[in-house]
């Protein structure tokens, strides 16, 4: 049991995710998962703790690329909180990337012994969360009731009769756990091809077929256009690959299957308006509002311009994580680029950007040892944070510790280094201090006034808005 961490991480998770859905209020359902994301990383570092751990010390991890991006973003963000309006809040923030990248290189060497296994408990987990959700959504569909909302009903004696239960806070926070675990179908399908699996064969084909269904579905029925054209390119570079030519046909026919519901469910009206809201939104998010109108959410390029516009404020460093710039009509810039220039500066971004050499393959040779999972999900990962945010929610952050773990094995060759560059190549000790650095970063900002607290901080949220971003 305690030789794959995956078995119980992904487990609490869903037990985690399962025990919110009989919380109605918002609030306290979004603390919950994010006393989940938070404890599930707390596990995995004491799992780094273990004596079994100790045959580890002293050995090297990683690259020093991604070395020196971890310690350069973390030093880059420390001195943005301290020169930032929320220095208490934005320590938090530190203290969980710290956290999160310090762990991902000591999980890509947990991910060499339980490889297969790993993903076939990501694909039960795609099945478990994504079916529930989809589940929820077709009784509320039924009984003619709005799906992620917290609804009370009364009998007519006007007593309190029911609450209508939800997993999701909305329907873009669905999308991103649909869109996260519909590429684990493909290192699936792969396993079964090959004859790795040789038990239950017929189980693990359908659970291989219901993810792709399921996470599709979702999406179609929630109308996630941002979720459908980050699927569709990586569906085109999948086409362009030429190497999953199988996983293409069954991606193909889910996503048919899905519109084919909606169609079904809507008498051909969901369809219509899934196309038309998509081309409106795709204009109008690129458009700049009339003169003198009130800037709707849905216009991205005049937000994206509000926050770029003040990263020459502070260039290097940016204004700390993470604070919402006056006059923005959202939470977040809803783009990564845009939000890292301005929270972390332009050193923070590019030390960011090294971060990645972690799981992105930058290199002919990576991309031959790389998961088959990766590009597609590295592609529809990049396209849908243009326009959202998945850094930046419980579940989604607590999915993003093992997926980006997986796509880029132990025995990948390195990228090229210079002498200076290989200096930063850190040792198991050495992540796993930074990571528990990290945690105390996190208790310092809790514990201090005017910082994280213990529930969602006026000082991250807008006039009359209360913004749920993870502290």
């Amino acid at each position: 049991m305690f030789e794959s961490p995956l078995r119980w991480y992904l487990a609490l998770l869903l037990i985690g995710a399962v025990a919110s859905i009989g919380v109605g209020n918002p609030i306290g359902k979004f603390q919950i998962q994010r006393l989940v994301e938070v404890g599930l990383a707390l596990g995995m570092l004491a799992w780094c703790y273990r004596p079994q751990a100790a045959s580890w010390l002293g050995r090297p991890i990683g690259s020093g690329w991604y070395g020196l991006g971890l310690m350069g973003f973390g030093g880059v963000a420390l001195v943005g909180s301290a020169l930032g309006p929320i220095p208490w809040i934005s320590l938090g923030f530190v203290g969980v990337a710290l956290l999160q990248f310090g762990l991902l290189p000591l999980l890509v060497d947990g991910w060499r012994q339980r490889r297969d296994e790993g993903i076939r408990l990501l694909a039960l987990l795609a099945v478990a969360l994504v079916g529930m959700d989809v589940g929820l959504w077709l009784v509320m569909h039924g009984f003619d009731l709005q799906p992620y909302a917290w609804m009370r009903r009364l009998s007519p004696s006007g007593q309190l009769e029911m609450e209508t239960p939800y997993l999701y806070l909305n329907a873009r926070w669905a999308n991103q756990v649909s869109l996260l675990l519909l590429w684990t179908f493909i290192p699936l399908l792969q396993q079964l091809q090959q004859g790795v699996i040789k038990r239950q064969r017929r189980f693990w084909w359908f659970v291989c077929w219901a993810v792709p269904l399921l996470c599709c579905t979702q999406v179609v029925l929630s109308e996630g256009d941002g979720a459908l054209i980050a699927i569709s390119l990586a569906l085109v570079g999948l086409l362009v690959q030429r190497r999953n030519v199988s996983a293409v046909q069954i991606l193909a026919c889910c996503l048919a299957a899905a519109f084919a519901l909606s169609l079904l469910l809507n008498e051909g009206t969901m369809l219509l308006q899934f196309g038309q809201r998509a081309g409106t939104e795709l204009q109008q998010s690129l458009a700049a509002p009339p003169k003198g109108a009130t800037l709707p959410t849905v216009f991205r390029l005049p937000y994206w311009l509000l926050y770029l516009r003040h990263v020459a404020d502070a260039p290097l460093f940016g204004h700390g994580i993470p604070v919402i710039q006056a006059g923005s009509p959202v939470c977040t810039p809803h783009n990564i680029w845009v939000a890292l220039l301005y929270w972390t500066g332009l050193a923070g971004t590019g030390f960011a950007l090294l971060l990645t050499t972690g799981f992105v393959p930058w290199s002919r040779q990576q991309w031959r040892h790389a998961s088959p999972m990766a590009m597609p999900l590295l592609v529809s990962l990049f396209a849908y944070q243009l326009v959202d945010d998945i850094w930046l929610r419980p579940l989604a952050l607590a999915l993003l510790l093992v997926l980006l773990a997986s796509l880029l094995p132990a025995d990948a060759p390195p990228l090229p280094e210079p002498a200076i560059v290989r200096r930063f190549m850190l040792c198991f000790e050495q992540y796993r201090l930074l990571a528990l650095l990290g945690v105390l970063l996190l208790c310092l900002s809790v514990a201090m006034p005017g910082g994280a607290g213990m529930g969602p901080s006026d000082l991250v949220s807008l006039p009359g808005q209360v913004c749920l971003l993870l502290f």
